[in-house]
């Protein structure tokens, strides 16, 4: 037994209506779309043994949208790619006893705020933002491993440098004291000479 509760379209222009649904009942509403056109559906319901399948059938195809089970609530929107498509929905009941569906059905015009629907011209979008998103992150990489690079490469250079003023340090250092003992040693020859004199 299907009974109609009621249908009404409230102040957000949203469609909502309830059915009773007998066991092993199923009840099913279709709706046509066009192209880019969006639904917003909500189901809720007394129990949660029942099941929601939603299927788009266009010229060449049906495509199965949503096929879930074991839920007290559903909600789904979808926005249609194809230029004309029936969106069928059908509810089955799986409980032994009846079930209360209670639907907020939203499309296209009636949904109140358009602009905060995603649509698919919204994803390309985002796909181009995340793909300069990735190039910044690439460049961004490249320019790290370059600066490590550098940074090992003046590491071994100043590395380099820094054993060169060592030894370099340590040459003079030795020259200065070979020449302080060639002229001590001269010195004290001289002293010596004359002395002797």
């Amino acid at each position: 037994m299907i009974l109609l509760l009621f249908a009404t379209i409230t102040s957000i222009l949203s469609l909502q209506f309830g059915y009773e649904v007998d066991k092993d009942q199923q009840i099913c509403f279709t709706d046509n779309f066009s192209k880019d056109d969006v639904f917003d559906i909500k189901i809720s319901a007394n129990s949660s043994n029942y099941s929601l399948k939603i299927a788009e059938a266009n010229t060449q195809s049906i495509d199965s949208l949503y096929d879930k089970k074991g839920s007290w609530e559903h909600n789904y929107q979808y926005q249609s790619t194809s230029s004309n498509a029936h969106v069928r929905y059908c509810l089955t009941n799986l409980e032994k006893d009846i079930i209360i569906f209670n639907i907020t059905y939203k499309t296209g015009s009636e949904l109140a705020n358009m602009g905060k629907v995603a649509k698919i011209s919204d994803l390309n979008q985002m796909g181009g933002i995340i793909q300069k998103l990735n190039s910044q992150l690439d460049d961004i990489k490249r320019e790290r491993s370059f600066l490590i690079e550098k940074y090992d490469h003046m590491s071994k250079v100043q590395g380099s440098i820094s054993k060169k003023q060592i030894a370099f340090g340590f040459l003079c250092l030795g020259t200065s004291m070979i020449i302080t003992a060639i002229t001590v040693s001269m010195i004290k020859r001289i002293l010596r000479q004359k002395k002797e004199s």
